[in-house]
């Protein structure tokens, strides 16, 4: 291979990883605690991790919350039930969940702004396990992230999640499958992560692949000419 063509190859190359690296988002950490005699790390201990995730972060308490939803937080978090079945309210500082004979214990949360990285305190599990569907702000893509609680009423866990640089989530879908089909949720909150790009200039895919074929187009012609 001459260098003309090597260099050609190289250039196409590189936009073809400058696609796939931009095309699938990565989970860069995920992180659970629960009280219990087989895991030392407190909720506590689990959240401080996660939070060591982020450059910035806010922690929503939900103070004030009452009644059914939706409600709007003092933050601009938007929540509501679903529509399965399941009931979900605000009482002053938490949001109390009861799964009402239904799969799953549901609720939405909509945020103002794209947000990097979510987490949450929950009380009072079971032993059940967790759900966590979260929208891509670009895509529209959902990922979806199940959690396993330990046994046990009175309980407080930690979940959390960190998604790679350019990936932001806009609106996050709580599961609950606890047995016993109370839960509490609290300390709802979001961040962005260590060397996360502002969403705003994250390029969206089309103009990804339009970027690299015209990196390839170019490189072609110039080896055209120069042959």
């Amino acid at each position: 291979m001459n260098r003309k063509i090597f260099k050609l190859a190289k250039i196409s190359i590189i936009a073809a990883s400058f696609l796939a690296s931009n095309a699938n988002a990565s989970l860069i950490f995920q992180g659970s605690s629960t009280l219990s005699a087989t895991v030392t790390q407190s909720p506590a201990e689990a959240r401080a991790a996660w939070e060591a995730e982020l450059q910035s972060f806010n922690i929503d308490e939900l103070t004030g919350l009452t009644g059914s939803g939706p409600y709007t937080s003092s933050f601009g978090n938007i929540f509501s039930e679903t529509g399965n079945g399941s009931i979900i309210n605000g009482n002053s500082n938490y949001i109390y969940g009861n799964r009402n004979n239904t799969s799953l214990i549901e609720f939405d949360v909509f945020f103002p702004n794209p947000v990097n990285a979510v987490g949450f305190d929950v009380v009072d599990n079971d032993g059940g396990g967790m759900q966590l569907s979260l929208t891509n702000a670009t895509t529209g893509d959902v990922t979806t992230f199940d959690f396993t609680s330990v046994a046990g009423s009175n309980r407080t866990e930690f979940f959390g999640v960190v998604f790679d640089s350019t990936t932001f989530i806009s609106s996050l879908r709580v599961g609950g499958t606890d047995p016993g089909g109370i839960t509490y949720w609290d300390n709802f909150t979001t961040g962005v992560g260590i060397g996360a790009l502002d969403p705003e200039a994250v390029p969206e895919p089309s103009t990804l692949a339009i970027f690299a074929l015209g990196m390839i187009g170019l490189a072609s012609r110039r080896f055209k000419k120069q042959s």
